[in-house]
């Protein structure tokens, strides 16, 4: 009895190498393209009795290969007709082979884009990216035709500033731009996400851990900041873009006090003991809560938001008799001294006693402010928000293990 022949089809969903499910069908090539990455790979509808066998699965003899621009120019390139047209080709048979090549080559979209916005998703997570997708494409990608028509009507000022940031990014000197694509990519995207931020888009992002990790300066940031905020505003003036709000003084100061408590108690806890560490945190959080941080009476608005952190901080190991070394361990946190921290301290002890500084006991030496707190049951967003932000990171670090 002759056996049916049963059709097995094995459907391509995602490319193998980037897991992106931009795929694109070619079936006069037997093929299909990874429009993200370039892979190319063989047309996996397949029947029993084929021989899929060495096409796929472990004991496979074909393995996909990246057939795009870059694999290409490796081979060869069609330079020559740039110059001096076809004619100017000794080869003519082996230039129309690779011209044929590089016209049938899948190529990769602005992949510096890309870049940027891999590097993002990489170091500040998905959900970040999300926000600033947008920003990345008006910073990486080239004005529409329409756009580039407008611009070349204008001056030479607002036609540099329309022009695209990220190819004034990486022509810049010699210590501005990065050492590589990578590194250009990487300073792009912490000045966005810096500049996130700083207009109240998302929360701040401490620089120093990705300064460190991929070797950049905050010089070569702070240009890049300078760069795409300056294009933006020329976008909002021509009517292509709107500038979102920027936060109010009190936001800013608000955030710059949460960073500066994340940073302190980072360095803590390696010098502290679970229950010494706990003991701070919140005799701290009860300081900060008593000035009235984080709102719009704060009693300290004339104290620079690190230096206050620094003093509340010292204050509250002194509360626990921990003081020893404190200083030098806070002050090396933001670069400031340690005297200027106990200098600092023992003048606002000296004004809560004599009563010139109204601090609501804030450096009242005698007694716990935390039972301050509790007495007068006192609620501040500011804690509320630290609070839940040590909380989140908890979770996420102990579900890394």
């Amino acid at each position: 009895m002759q056996e049916d022949k049963i059709t097995k089809k094995q459907e391509l969903t995602q490319c193998d190498e980037c897991c992106s499910k931009e795929l694109k069908k070619v079936p006069d090539k037997g093929e299909v393209w990874c429009l993200d990455c370039g892979l190319v790979h063989k047309d996996q509808e397949i029947t029993a009795n084929d021989n899929g066998g060495i096409l796929f699965g472990e004991n496979a003899h074909y393995h996909p290969v990246r057939n795009d621009v870059d694999r290409n120019r490796s081979m060869g390139h069609t330079g020559p007709k740039m110059k001096f047209g076809s004619a100017g080709v000794k080869d003519r048979r082996k230039y129309y082979l690779l011209e044929k090549i590089d016209r049938s080559s899948v190529r990769n979209p602005h992949p510096f884009a890309r870049r940027v916005k891999s590097v993002i998703e990489t170091l500040y997570g998905r959900h970040a990216l999300h926000i600033l997708e947008w920003i990345v494409e008006m910073s990486c990608k080239p004005l529409s035709s329409e756009q580039e028509m407008v611009r070349k009507k204008q001056d030479n000022s607002m036609n540099t500033r329309l022009g695209m940031p990220k190819q004034s990014i990486c022509r810049k000197k010699k210590g501005i731009k990065g050492g590589s694509d990578e590194q250009n990519a990487v300073i792009i995207a912490a000045a966005i996400v810096e500049l996130a931020g700083e207009i109240g888009l998302m929360p701040k992002f401490d620089r120093r851990a990705t300064m460190e990790q991929a070797g950049i300066t905050p010089k070569q940031i702070m240009n890049a900041r300078i760069r795409i905020m300056s294009h933006w505003k020329a976008r909002v003036t021509m009517g292509w873009a709107a500038m979102p709000p920027r936060k109010n003084a009190n936001d800013r100061r608000e955030d710059a006090v949460v960073q500066a408590m994340e940073h302190v108690f980072d360095m803590l806890g390696d010098h502290l003991e679970a229950a010494d560490f706990e003991d701070v945190l919140y005799e701290t959080e009860a300081r900060l809560a008593l000035l009235k941080e984080g709102t719009g009476e704060a009693l300290s608005i004339n104290i620079e938001e690190r230096m206050l952190v620094s003093v509340a901080a010292y204050a509250s190991l002194t509360t626990f008799g921990l003081q020893s070394g404190a200083a030098d361990l806070l002050a090396d946190v933001f670069g400031l001294t340690s005297s200027g921290i106990r200098s600092r301290y023992d003048a606002l002890v000296k004004e809560s006693e004599s009563g010139t500084f109204r601090d609501n006991g804030a450096f009242d030496m005698s007694i716990s402010c935390r039972e301050l707190l509790d007495e007068s049951h006192e609620q501040n967003g500011l804690i509320a928000k630290f609070r839940l932000g040590r909380v989140c990171a908890k979770r996420i670090s102990s579900s890394e293990f």
